[in-house]
């Protein structure tokens, strides 16, 4: 699971400024905090399929299409998309 790198108070306007914006990256001084309280990320990178991941791929073609000929091509992008969400979701 990906943890926050900084945490961020809620906007408040405050006399003589428009706005103030309080952050920090002490996860305990966050806890101090009231709600609600904006935990920030990093962009997580994309991950794309390997040379080996591709071969995976087409031997799975090669099985399904010896038992019942031509793969429909919704269920090859099912089998893609779900092979790229595997490498792309972090808990």
């Amino acid at each position: 699971m990906r943890k926050p790198i900084a945490w961020m108070k809620e906007l408040v306007p405050q006399k003589g400024l428009e706005w103030q914006v309080v952050l920090t990256a002490h996860e305990e001084m966050a806890k101090d905090w009231e709600q609600p309280v904006i935990q920030l990320y990093t962009k997580q990178e994309w991950v794309g399929l390997t040379d080996e991941d591709c071969d995976e791929v087409e031997r799975w073609v090669e099985f399904k299409e010896e038992g019942s000929g031509r793969i429909p091509t919704s269920k090859l992008i099912q089998y893609i998309e779900a092979k790229l969400k595997e490498k792309n979701t972090h808990d």
